[in-house]
């Protein structure tokens, strides 16, 4: 009775503790009761949220910028998404008088007022803004962030399906989760599509979200057979999964490594596919399996081009560019307009090892292969590629930015925008000094008679976003003009 009566006692008080308390990201946390003013940290994906009713250049005046922190370290229990006014930023790129400053200005976060704050995941990556509501993957929890942007205020609000939960900034729990309904794991590469609907034969908006981590299939002798897919999502209610299509196999050259970055060609209807992550079984996990770049694996420049009306019976066409590109990881995509003369598309390719970009001409006919037409070296490892957008009427060849750190500088001062000429595809510029790791790249709505174009590149280790400008006409003047935010000192 005794013995009893002291487990009941034990068992009362190991009930009295205390769990430990949830940190949430500032400005909700770390503790709610006194929450620290917003900051960014481990910034990744960029995008601008605004109404164009027929184009960049016919944009309301209420534009937003919208950055999303992955949370990288898990100092805090969840990741966050801001939403800035680009009224604010604007005045940032002005050029300072002569003499110039040796180093650009550096300005507190937020901007003027943070116009939306919302929880999501951790680990987010390259964002979408669609139907006005910005979408990421979390890494981690193998779901989709769904936060929608009031295009009037910049407020966010927690996206439900088919509707918003207008005034609930916690969407920690996303929309759907993409490895349980689509074996869509470690959610990562996102674009937007016109896919068919197979059960009415219609058309439809899609997401489309690649699987950074490769999907166990099978596990023989201690040898890891996987495989990796994209998932398209309905636009309208982002809980609807329209079809799971295979992107690699074990059985194909690609060996069913996990994908990177995507782009959908709305000429061929095709997701194209880039990036390379592979399974292993991991020491330091105790033999669980884990995921990491191929890197080392040799030459895995490989794209994959993905039907997407064939929906969950499309099959992937695998091309290994290794007699043509030895390169170990295709790390952007970018695509520019169809040539009217040869029916040409340009797909604009960032890689490592070596570092380079790439121009792969693709034929109107999918039935013929890609073509390299030609590759230019940087001296950068880059990340993201970005074509630049003109004003509407503005002619010129294609320009392209693209994210990149220098390899033999430290980290904390080697972050670079490198501009490209995709016609003649060589480097005009590098804009230096950006900061720790550079990424994602968001391109302000160009305006009618606007001479330079606007970016924002979010710095991951760096805790801020830097603004740089490329005028059209002289590129090789670029300039980074301001960083916004900082790490705590």
């Amino acid at each position: 009775m005794h013995r009893f009566a002291a487990l009941c006692a034990t068992l009362l008080c190991a009930c009295s503790f205390p769990g430990p308390p949830t940190l949430l990201p500032p400005p909700f946390g770390p503790d709610p009761a006194n929450p620290e003013p917003a900051r960014f940290f481990f910034p990744t994906g960029v995008a601008i949220a605004s109404e164009c009713p027929s184009g960049p250049s016919t944009c309301g005046p209420a534009q937003w910028l919208v950055v999303s922190n992955s949370n990288a370290d898990r100092q805090y229990d969840t990741g966050a998404i801001y939403s800035l006014r680009i009224a604010d930023l604007l005045p940032l790129f002005q050029p300072p008088p002569p003499p110039a400053p040796a180093t650009p200005k550096t300005v507190p976060f937020p901007i003027g007022s943070l116009a939306g704050k919302a929880m999501t995941g951790n680990y987010t990556g390259p964002m979408v803004i669609a139907q006005g509501t910005v979408y990421t993957g979390s890494r981690d929890t193998n779901r989709l962030n769904a936060v929608a942007v009031d295009l009037t205020t910049g407020a966010l609000s927690c996206r439900t399906g088919a509707t918003i939960d207008t005034g609930n900034e916690d969407c920690r729990s996303g929309v759907v989760d993409l490895s349980r309904t689509a074996t869509v794991e470690g959610p990562f590469g996102i674009t937007t599509g016109t896919v068919r609907d197979a059960k009415n034969g219609v058309d439809v908006e899609a997401l489309l979200v690649s699987s950074v981590v490769p999907h166990i299939d099978d596990i023989q002798s201690g040898v890891l057979f996987t495989s990796s897919r994209i998932a398209a999502v309905n636009l309208f209610d982002p809980t609807k999964v329209l079809f799971s299509a295979l992107v690699t196999n074990r059985l194909d050259v690609a060996r069913g490594i996990g994908a990177g970055p995507i782009v959908f060609d709305d000429r061929r209807r095709e997701v194209i596919v880039g990036g390379c992550y592979v399974r292993f079984g991991s020491a330091s996990a105790g033999g669980e399996p884990s995921t990491l770049k191929c890197g080392n694996l040799g030459n895995t420049a490989i794209i994959r081009f993905v039907p997407v009306d064939a929906g969950v019976d499309a099959s992937a066409r695998v091309y290994d560019l290794s007699a043509q590109i030895r390169a170990i990881d295709v790390t952007g995509l970018a695509l520019g307009d169809v040539d009217a003369t040869t029916g040409m598309r340009p797909l604009y390719v960032s890689m490592r090892s070596p570092d380079a970009v790439a121009r792969i001409g693709l034929p109107p006919d999918p039935a013929f292969p890609p073509v390299v037409e030609s590759v230019a070296t940087i001296s950068s490892q880059p990340s993201l590629v970005h074509r630049v957008q003109r004003p509407t009427g503005s002619t010129g060849s294609d320009l392209l930015v693209v994210s990149a750190v220098a390899t033999y500088e430290t980290s904390t001062t080697a972050g670079r925008l490198i501009v490209v000429d995709g016609a003649f595809n060589r480097v005009i510029t590098q804009v230096e000094g950006l900061g720790d790791t550079p990424f994602a790249i968001a391109q302000f709505p160009p305006q009618p008679g606007d001479v330079s174009a606007r970016f924002a590149v979010s710095l991951f280790g760096s805790c801020r976003v830097s603004l740089v400008e490329v005028p059209y006409a002289k590129p090789e003047l670029a300039a980074l003009r301001a960083n916004v935010g900082s790490c705590p000192q």
